[in-house]
């Protein structure tokens, strides 16, 4: 019986086709766009130029971000995992809560805005600190604080889908 011989990594790769996205001069992926938009970026959407802090880029190789700081500063602000571990790391691994005496490192992160079940993709929502309207940033909290924020939120939106089931009900009867 003969054993079917596997391909190397590198021949793999190869086969593999690269798609590539032609757009008009000027038009933005949607990821662009949110980094315009961002009140963090200073970038006005210019090709050629850091999509965080807008100097231009000078090195061959880059395309997106002038330097490795530039990466982390939005990494840090919009990347789910890199977001939650610099809040970790913003509140020493305690809850922020004040008087509140759990244990170090027993710390969960926490969105101020609820994200309503919209997921943890790359996004403004990650940033750390709130924007000046206020709205979104990471807060640290303990397993117990964080649980009892999570509740009262899942009741709200069980209120707001009896509210709504109740409205439509009211308003088809059949």
């Amino acid at each position: 019986m003969r054993r079917a011989r596997r391909r190397s990594t590198s021949a793999r790769k190869s086969r593999r086709r690269r798609v590539t996205v032609t757009r008009a001069p000027g038009e933005h992926s949607a990821l662009e766009l949110e980094r315009i938009s961002c009140a963090l970026s200073a970038w006005q959407g210019e090709p050629g130029r850091c999509q965080w802090c807008n100097t231009a880029i000078e090195a061959a190789r880059r395309r997106t971000w002038c330097g490795n700081a530039c990466a982390r500063a939005y990494q840090r602000n919009h990347i789910w995992r890199f977001a939650r571990s610099a809040a970790k790391r913003r509140a020493k691994y305690f809850c922020e809560r004040p008087d509140c005496t759990a244990e170090r490192r027993d710390c969960e992160v926490n969105h101020r805005t609820a994200r309503d079940g919209r997921g943890y993709g790359p996004g403004c929502h990650h940033h750390l600190s709130p924007d000046q309207n206020g709205l979104g940033g990471l807060e640290v909290l303990c397993r117990a604080h964080h649980r009892e924020i999570t509740t009262a939120q899942a009741k709200e939106r069980a209120a707001r889908r009896r509210a709504l089931k109740e409205a439509s009900s009211l308003s088809n009867p059949s």
